[in-house]
């Protein structure tokens, strides 16, 4: 595991907004992708608005529309470079949930199945000042 493994979820919330741009992680605001996921605005993020959220990114990312993610469409996210690729190097919807909950799971720090502002800032922080 990576030591930064635990700050993955940004990804996720990095694509809420899919910038179309060389260089997405630059207009990347992790408090507005966080209110756009917050869509009952409790100030928390559960693993239902998460999921439908992580989905639509994944569709939304896949802009030929054919059921996966490849090289050009990855890079439309933030950190792209998180997921196990199969053999024509496409990024499946199984993969990209799978990966996204376990890092869910890793962000929330304090263990209470749900994630909060300063978890998701943190882990965006840390996973851009590693880069």
């Amino acid at each position: 595991m990576r030591p930064i493994g635990t700050v993955t979820i940004v990804a996720a919330f990095a694509a809420f907004s899919l910038a179309f741009a060389e260089e997405p992680a630059k207009k990347y605001d992790p408090r507005a992708a966080f209110a756009e996921t917050d869509r009952n605005h409790d100030g928390v993020i559960d693993h239902e608005e998460f999921q439908e959220r992580i989905t639509e990114v994944f569709y939304s990312a896949d802009t030929n529309k054919d059921g996966v993610l490849d090289a050009v469409e990855l890079k439309q996210l933030v950190f792209p470079d998180d997921f196990k690729k199969d053999a024509a190097g496409h990024v499946t919807l199984h993969e990209f949930l799978r990966v996204r909950f376990h890092d869910y799971e890793l962000a929330d720090k304090n263990h209470d199945g749900v994630l909060e502002i300063d978890e998701v800032v943190e882990a965006y922080e840390t996973k851009k000042a590693s880069r």
